[in-house]
């Protein structure tokens, strides 16, 4: 089996869904990762699967989010990580649940599981995939430790700072930056091990020249692929956003899949 990356496309950095609530303090100073992703335990391919696990993941992570909000601010916050297993039914409903491994506090278990149930019921099994049920594991990561090499986005420019020249966002006469090299990144040690999948959201600026400047992570992978998102991240190079026929700077999202081939 071949372990690869793929980054995905390049999207406005005030773009809802799961960017929307990307985990703790959104409006802070300070936010922490709360990470999640997969592992697929069914056999399948990707060729059979297709993007649907991807699809299953940023639902899931709709409904997680937003009770970050309220649970840390409460005394059951603490860093942990929930593993819960479930089924998905060929029809798309949820089938068996269970926490296989306690992030340390029944709340925060809790938690992980209400967002697969109420996520549910799912978009129904790909045709491609022959099986009649789609085995997942998934892991919730709590308030997990910060590094230097990914900063979480934070404060009222979403990690964007001072320049000499208005950062803008694409739209309104302000057309998209378009990327002319976007170096794939390297899987983490750790997460090739585990079989751990993932997608990853980085804001950045487009400056004048076309570089990808003031990276941070707006909603994280965790198990180092936040890191090597964002190294391999740094050398992309784009024809500059322009208004007018001018360039201008402006502030994206890009999104990273961490996939299986």
């Amino acid at each position: 089996m071949l372990f690869s990356s793929l980054p995905a496309l390049t999207q406005d950095a005030h773009q809802p869904s799961d960017a929307a609530a990307p985990g703790s303090g959104q409006t802070g100073a300070d936010r922490v990762p709360n990470v999640s992703g997969f592992e697929v335990l069914s056999k399948a391919t990707p060729q059979e699967l297709k993007n649907y696990p991807f699809r299953i993941l940023a639902g899931i992570r709709n409904h997680w989010f937003p009770q970050l909000r309220e649970l840390e601010k409460s005394a059951d916050w603490k860093p942990g990580t929930a593993v819960v297993e479930f089924e998905i039914n060929r029809d798309g409903s949820l089938g068996d649940v269970k926490v296989v491994d306690s992030a340390g506090n029944a709340v925060l278990d809790t938690t992980a599981s209400q967002a697969i149930s109420t996520a549910a019921p799912f978009p129904i099994l790909p045709e491609t995939y022959s099986g009649q049920k789609l085995r997942l594991r998934y892991h919730f990561g709590y308030d997990q430790p910060t590094r230097a090499e990914a900063p979480m986005c934070s404060g009222p420019n979403w990690g964007a700072h001072p320049t000499d020249y208005p950062v803008r966002k694409v739209g309104n006469g302000v057309e998209a930056p378009r990327a002319t090299h976007s170096a794939d990144p390297e899987y983490s040690e750790a997460a090739r091990r585990m079989k751990y999948q993932s997608r990853v959201r980085l804001a950045g600026t487009v400056d004048l020249q076309g570089t990808f400047t003031d990276l941070c992570v707006l909603v994280p992978g965790g198990v180092g692929l936040d890191e090597n998102a964002i190294s391999a991240v740094k050398s992309w190079r784009f024809e500059p956003a322009s208004a007018g026929g001018e360039p201008v700077a402006v502030r994206i999202n890009v999104e990273v899949d961490f996939r299986l081939y």
